[in-house]
């Protein structure tokens, strides 16, 4: 080896030693707070949207959805959720040639004795997509998979928001 190519290996191994030191890392599961560990899930449409969301979030880090809040460690409570598309642009034609993808979720956690824990926040999220009517399928596909992307983001910001509020009671 060559000993450019020797100290080049060197600083590039040096740098991702030092990497984890400070606080970066690859985003994997979310750490569950232990409230979390047994939840109810409270929610107008508790198989759709962010509900399902948060399901598939609170699941892969190890928790449990209960289907009654009897036995439940707490309750999250899924207040309101919106999710549309707002027209950003038109075209010549005066058809719409841009879109702003919005969801919107309001949500708060009590205890099994219904005692507040986290009062209720708000998270939003938005994303653009250009619109081409000749492509109008692909297009509806490619908002219909932002816009679950953006669920599933707003599920993990929820689960580390309420883990941060709790650390601080």
């Amino acid at each position: 080896m060559k000993p450019e190519q020797s100290l080049f290996t060197t600083v590039v191994a040096l740098l991702l030693a030092l990497l984890p030191a400070c606080g970066f890392h690859l985003r994997g599961d979310v750490e569950l707070p232990p409230a979390l560990q047994e939840t109810y899930l409270e929610s107008r449409n508790p198989y759709t949207g962010i509900a399902r969301a948060l399901r598939v979030e609170l699941e892969a880090a190890g928790g449990r959805i209960l289907e009654s809040d009897e036995h439940a460690a707490a309750v999250l409570h899924i207040v309101r959720e919106v999710s549309e598309n707002r027209i950003l642009s038109v075209g010549s034609t005066g058809k719409a040639s841009e879109y702003e993808l919005f969801n919107e979720v309001v949500f708060s956690l009590s205890d099994a004795e219904g005692k507040v824990l986290i009062k209720p926040q708000t998270l939003r999220m938005t994303r653009d997509l250009v619109f081409d009517e000749t492509e109008l399928l692909g297009k509806i596909s490619e908002a219909e998979s932002i816009h679950r992307q953006m669920r599933r983001n707003m599920a993990r910001q929820i689960i580390i928001r309420i883990g941060a509020g709790l650390r601080q009671q």
